[in-house]
């Protein structure tokens, strides 16, 4: 592989993990801050509700949060050299780490609400969310903004304004 072709693939692959990584924050943030709390108000027909909520999740957060991880592993053979190699190891523990509480924990918990809203295991939900799923999604999210940064070049031009 030329020097060209390796340089535009480091610049699709970095790009597209960043974009991934700020899409599945947002929704992350959408999640945890609208969705979860609008949970309570639901008075009537919880089971359809629930249902038609997660089948626009699948495809809309859950496949992003998993393709994230094709780019992110692949930055460690294409980035550039303004991110060092720690920021790909820190940045996929920061993804691995939601992604585990999801698998052991949440979902789980998502499963037991299916059938009817339990406000003992709605909290549970929430506090697990909040305490093991959130802190790694917005060191996250801030790593991705370290990252932009340091890849964007430096510019000396003062703005005008």
């Amino acid at each position: 592989m030329n020097v060209s072709t390796h340089t535009r693939l480091t610049a699709w692959i970095t790009m597209l993990r960043l974009a991934l990584g700020f899409y599945i924050y947002g929704a992350t943030v959408l999640e945890v801050f609208v969705y979860y709390p609008s949970w309570p108000y639901i008075t009537g027909g919880w089971r359809a509700f629930k249902q038609s909520v997660d089948e626009l999740i699948i495809p809309l957060y859950v496949v992003p949060t998993f393709l994230v991880y094709i780019p992110a592993v692949l930055m460690f053979w294409f980035r550039s050299v303004a991110i060092p190699r720690w920021m790909i190891w820190a940045s996929l523990i920061l993804l691995l780490i939601p992604t585990i509480s999801t698998l052991l924990i949440q979902l789980p918990i998502q499963f037991s609400l299916e059938a009817d809203f339990d406000p003992v295991t709605y909290e549970r939900l929430r506090y697990t969310d909040l305490w093991y799923r959130q802190p790694a999604a917005f060191a996250g999210v801030l790593l991705n903004g370290w990252m932009l940064l340091r890849i964007l070049p430096d510019s000396t031009v003062p703005y005008a304004g």
